[in-house]
């Protein structure tokens, strides 16, 4: 979002405030940046991943779990805005 918008040295000091935190926990990284996280699959894709929890992705493991066949998932998501509309379709 920073990047879209053109903000660059902000988005710059963020991406060096995240490594001096890697760093601070034994990763020796000299730079970061988004490729880093694309290459190590942190986009919320594993759990405890550099981006933090992933409270959607296993709502919507569930929904697939529940719906059985592509067509059922998608009618499932369907008229989901937002994550409070997941919560309530899978009862949280």
């Amino acid at each position: 979002m920073v990047l879209a918008e053109g903000r660059i040295e902000e988005a710059e000091a963020y991406m060096e405030a995240r490594r001096q935190i890697f760093v601070a926990n034994g990763y020796r990284l000299r730079v970061l940046n988004q490729a880093y996280f694309a290459f190590h699959g942190a986009y919320a894709d594993v759990a405890g991943g550099a981006a933090g929890s992933d409270p959607i992705g296993p709502m919507v493991a569930q929904v697939w779990l529940e719906s059985g066949a592509l067509r059922p998932f998608l009618d499932n998501l369907t008229f989901i805005m937002d994550e409070a509309d997941l919560r309530e379709r899978v009862g949280q």
